[in-house]
This record gives structure tokens, C-alpha cells and sequence, in this order.
């Protein structure tokens, strides 16, 4: 499982029709970090039917177990928005916390 930022949304209207009625983000992978929840290096693409905006911290699955989230299994998907997160603790110290 992968934390990330919404960073934006994909529109396109003219898509597989598995994607009819699907909403897709473009999430900014994060790490923690010297006890810091910080940007990684990627950029997912990701369905979300949690209705996740832009800022919002998530957590993406990936592979096989995106296929398994409920409402993906006719869509082709590779990615998809599992959890909206309220707070991250590491070594027994809060990291993020959306309050």
C-alpha cells in the first residue's frame, strides 16, 4: 500500500467503458522520513469512489488487490484510493494528522 497526496484529477471522455462513471486522481507519493511525511518520487494514477480531494492524504492499493476493491472488478484498473487518511503515527509520534 502506497501513501499519497491528491494532487489533481484526470478527465477523458473517451475511455474504456469499465471507466464509465469512475473517477481517477493524480496522487503524489509520499514517504515518512526523519519522522517527516514527505513527497517521494512517484506519480499514481488511481480510481477513487471515496470521493478523495485535492490535498488529501490517501492510501492507494496497488496490482491484484486494486482489482479486488469493491466496483473495480469490470474496470482495468492498476490503482485505486482504499482510504482517506485522518492521522500517521511513526515511532510513537504523530507524522500526519488532518485535523
Amino acid at each position: 500500500m502506497i501513501i499519497a497526496k491528491v494532487v489533481g484529477k484526470v478527465v477523458a471522455t473517451v475511455k474504456d467503458a469499465g471507466f464509465e462513471g469512475k473517477k481517477l486522481v493524480v496522487a503524489h507519493a509520499h514517504v515518512i522520513k526523519d519522522g517527516q511525511l514527505v513527497p517521494g518520487q512517484n506519480m499514481i494514477i488511481a480510481n477513487d469512489e471515496l470521493g478523495a480531494g485535492e490535498g488529501d492524504i490517501v492510501l492507494i492499493t496497488q496490482g491484484s488487490s486494486a482489482r479486488i476493491a469493491p466496483g473495480m472488478k469490470a474496470c482495468a484498473t492498476d490503482a485505486v484510493v482504499i482510504a482517506l487518511i485522518d492521522r500517521i503515527d511513526s515511532d510513537g509520534r504523530p507524522v500526519f494528522s488532518k485535523a
